[in-house]
């Protein structure tokens, strides 16, 4: 019985299957299985939200850039421009256009001056006479010395073409002749080119082969004339391209970009309907079919069913909408001006209403969507605001108005008995070598009778023989005076000029031609003398010092301040910084004014030479002044000079950082401009928030702000989502230590059933002797 006991337990451990690897992995896995499936849970749940939440990040970004267009005043600034014939006349326009019709006839093109030598080399590399070569363009001369190292047609060329004269130079190879050519570097009449101080050219002269002619074009009857073809500043935000000359009349025409502005709403609204069904996707409870399971169109449906924050999301979007913009009166609602919500919560848009605001009251169409403001005193503009800028009404006081650099000269001293009278500047170049039949003036020498000249009709060659003609005719009729009369190319008119007395030019007949009105009466001014060439040194709003020349001559005041503006903002030194001045004459006395205002503003003159007739004589120097007065909020006064802009003292920016006491002050942000008035009292700005404005806020609140509700959710999420992964690996150590152990404890296991075995054997084979030997 015993035997069969024992026989019995050895077969039982030595036919054991047990496979200890693989227990070792059900143990442990059992052990981890639990804690491991609730992690899974948790972490799809988070990862699902996560998900969701950045990509309706990601269309609420997409949205967003649609408002940063329509929350800023420019897009409704938009101008839309029309020429009948852009291969004549071509128009830009910017926002401060004012819209209106224009007829414009495109009568010439600017053209630079080009003049050829009369002298003929056999080749490039030939000599030129030695010596001092002064070029002289607009009025600015500069010398260059011609010695036995450049004095070739080839090293005058690079001498010219390397340097900073205001011409170019080439080299003509005319059928084995050579010449040299000179051209000026701009366009316009007083571009004229004028060569001395060598032989070779002012013994053989020169020839022009292209006169410098400005761009002239009629605006609505106005002639108008230009250095350039491009016409930028003769009306307040038209930029006018003349492209050919045409004898047609070319209607422009400027109106505000209604069209562009209703698109823009209007693709809002199809913007918002979409996000609004991206929304109601994200929160439906509805059940997929199985196709849309498929489609990726569908990977967010319903991930945040139930979510409260998809309902506060919904409900910000939604009262950033509603209700009026407090600072405005009708229309100052989205249903004012067409847009209303149906019963799903979609916008609805009234088209033709929409238009009807766009055409008929584009400001205020402009104030409910876009962040901005106006003011009730007509000479201060609102530029704008940004996020920190609060809505509100604040009241302006000035204190300074912003004022320009100005220095004056003393009074001029006139030359004796020199009068210059001159016409009206000559439009049609061609026409003004026609004298018409029966044309004539009267003609008051010193206060003398009038004396009738008929004038020599014909056809000319020239304009100079115009003049000359015309000297004759004068100077035959008066019989006694004497009476110069030039054509002044650079200011392109006709000029008399006399030095017995006062003149005066009446009863003009059939000069038109010349730039002289019928039945006009021309008075001649008095000159000043400049015997030799005037300098002085310049600086203009801190450019770097150098120095002017005007040329000697005979002047009436108003032309010499007209050469000396031009001369002085034809200085590289000056044009480079961006700086200019006008001259003015008020008074009977020069007058140097910079272009730009405030402490940025500043004129030095200083070393006059040869001005004492006009009046420059001592060093002069001014700097201007910045806007400067007070802007009151509900909180208190905030004093404006601190925030006046380094370029424009005009403009005041009012900092971002920008107290009032301990609290920050409600204009931060806020950019106006005052453009003159007085002081005193200058009323109030109304700035206020429109719907896109109040929309691109919410949004920054919600998704970018420290404390914005879906980004503090979203960063929750991620947190725990990193957290979850932490946990993971965790569970992953728990199981490779615990597959560890039992794996440890299953080797020991068959360690022990090894030795068993060996036992069993043993006892086998003893139990097997016994029973043979019995």
């Amino acid at each position: 019985m015993a035997n069969d006991i024992g026989t019995t337990l050895l077969n039982s451990l030595t036919n054991s299957t047990f496979d200890s690897g693989n227990m070792a992995k059900v143990l442990a896995e059992a052990n981890v299985a639990g804690p491991r499936a609730i992690l899974d849970k948790k972490e799809e749940k988070t990862n699902t939200e996560l998900g969701a939440l950045t990509y309706l990040e990601t269309n609420i970004q997409a949205f967003n850039s649609y408002l940063v267009d329509l929350s800023s005043p420019d897009i409704f600034n938009s101008r839309s421009v029309t020429s009948s014939d852009e291969s004549v006349v071509s128009v830009q326009a910017t926002g401060q256009a004012v819209s209106g019709a224009y007829q414009i006839e495109s009568k010439q093109l600017a053209q630079a001056n080009t003049i050829v030598s009369n002298k003929t080399y056999t080749s490039a590399s030939d000599t030129i006479s030695t010596g001092t070569l002064s070029i002289s363009v607009g009025g600015q001369t500069k010398d260059i010395v011609i010695d036995a190292s450049n004095n070739t047609l080839e090293g005058l060329q690079a001498i010219v073409n390397n340097g900073d004269y205001g011409v170019n130079a080439a080299i003509v190879n005319n059928g084995g002749q050579y010449q040299i050519m000179f051209t000026s570097k701009n366009t316009g009449a007083a571009s004229t080119i004028s060569l001395s101080g060598l032989a070779d050219f002012d013994v053989d002269g020169m020839t022009t082969t292209s006169e410098a002619r400005d761009a002239v074009m009629s605006i609505n009857g106005l002639n108008v004339a230009n250095s350039t073809n491009d016409f930028s500043n003769v009306i307040d935000g038209l930029s006018i391209q003349l492209n050919s000359v045409s004898s047609m009349v070319q209607s422009v025409g400027v109106t505000s970009d209604s069209q562009k502005i209703v698109d823009t709403v209007s693709n809002f609204v199809d913007v918002y309907n979409q996000l609004d069904t991206i929304l109601a996707d994200l929160g439906s409870y509805r059940s997929l079919s199985a196709e849309e399971q498929e489609s990726a169109d569908f990977d967010y449906f319903g991930d945040l069913s139930g979510s409260s924050l998809l309902r506060d999301l919904k409900g910000q979007l939604r009262d950033a909408l509603s209700g009026a913009i407090p600072q405005l009166t009708d229309p100052n609602t989205l249903a004012s001006v067409g847009i209303s919500f149906d019963r799903d919560g979609k916008m609805a848009l009234d088209s033709a209403l929409l238009n009807s605001v766009a055409t008929n009251n584009l400001e205020s169409l402009s104030l409910i969507f876009a962040k901005g403001g106006s003011s009730t005193d007509p000479l201060i503009n609102v530029i704008g605001g940004n996020e920190e800028t609060l809505a509100g009404n604040y009241a302006i006081d000035i204190t300074q108005v912003a004022e320009r650099a100005t220095v004056s000269g003393g009074a001029v001293a006139y030359a004796a008995n020199e009068f210059r009278a001159n016409g009206d500047r000559v439009f049609d170049p061609n026409a003004a070598l026609t004298v018409d039949a029966g044309a004539g003036l009267q003609v008051s020498i010193n206060g003398a009778a009038n004396v009738a000249v008929n004038l020599t009709a014909g056809t000319y060659a020239t304009k100079e023989d115009v003049a000359t003609q015309m000297q004759t005719d004068i100077n035959t009729a008066l019989a006694g005076s004497t009476v110069s009369v030039v054509y002044d190319s650079s200011q392109a008119r006709y000029e008399l000029t006399t030095a017995d007395g006062t003149l005066d030019l009446s009863s003009l007949v059939g000069m038109e031609n010349q730039g002289f009105s019928n039945n006009a009466t021309y008075t001649g001014n008095p000159l000043i003398d400049l015997a030799t060439a005037a300098t002085l040194d310049v600086s203009i709003d801190g450019s770097t010092a150098v120095t002017a020349t005007i040329g000697a001559g005979k002047y009436t005041l108003d032309e010499l301040s007209n050469n000396l503006q031009n001369t002085i903002n034809g200085l590289t030194e000056v044009a480079s910084s961006g700086a200019g001045v006008s001259v003015s004459t008020a008074g009977g006395v020069l007058a140097i004014t910079s272009d730009r205002y405030g402490f940025a503003s500043d004129v030095t003159l200083s070393n006059f030479s040869g001005f004492g007739n006009a009046g420059l004589t001592a060093n002069l120097t001014d700097t201007g002044l910045n806007v400067d007065g007070t802007i009151t909020t509900a909180s208190g006064s905030l004093s404006l000079g601190a925030y006046a802009d380094s370029e424009d003292g005009r403009k005041i920016k009012i900092s971002d950082f920008a107290a009032i006491g301990a609290e920050p002050a409600e204009v931060r942000g806020l950019e106006f401009e005052v453009l003159g008035g007085v002081t005193g009292a200058r009323g109030d700005i109304n700035f206020s928030q429109g719907f896109a404005s109040r929309l691109e806020e919410t949004i920054q609140r919600l998704f970018e702000d420290d404390n914005g509700l879906v980004k503090n959710r979203i960063e929750s999420l991620s947190e725990k989502s990193t957290d979850y992964e932490e946990k993971r690996d965790k569970l992953d150590l728990r199981y490779d230590k615990l597959l560890l152990k039992y794996q440890l404890d299953f080797g020991a296991l068959q360690t022990l059933l090894s030795s068993t075995q060996r036992t069993s054997d043993f006892l086998t084979a003893t139990f097997s002797n016994n029973n043979n030997n019995n």
